[in-house]
């Protein structure tokens, strides 16, 4: 078993839950309140993403966390933290929870940025982006 300072717990400030959007849309910006180089490798991001039933085949949502050193102007972290979801059967998606780590050299400001490819179908769901520490 790996030692670990994440003890995966939940901090209300920092959790936001957001409607998936044809047009796509972002989380809440949260503050790390350090810069590069500090603990953010001791901070999880979890996405919780519910089952999106209106999701037309072939379709796909995708979620990727981004990084600022402004809290205005982001990018896709490197290593890029992303999951994606696609839309098959006529039944859309199955909802999922993922965890991901920040690396070490993520900036101060981080949001999750949800896509989704051209027509998706009816959205009606939201993901939640949460960090934990």
């Amino acid at each position: 078993m790996a030692y670990e300072f994440n003890r995966n717990q939940k901090d209300n400030t920092f959790v936001s839950t957001v409607a998936n959007l044809a047009a796509g849309t972002n989380s809440a910006t949260f503050d790390l309140e350090q810069i590069v180089g500090g603990d953010v490798s001791d901070i999880a991001v979890e996405l919780i993403i519910p089952a999106e039933a209106g999701l037309s085949n072939d379709k796909v949502l995708t979620y990727t966390v981004k990084d600022s050193a402004d809290g205005t102007t982001f990018a896709v972290l490197d290593p890029t933290i992303a999951t994606t979801m696609t839309g098959a059967g006529g039944v859309g998606i199955a909802g999922k929870t993922v965890r991901f780590r920040l690396p070490p050299g993520c900036r101060q400001y981080v949001r999750v940025e949800q896509t989704v490819t051209a027509t998706p179908g009816t959205l009606a769901g939201s993901y939640t982006f949460a960090l934990l520490f």
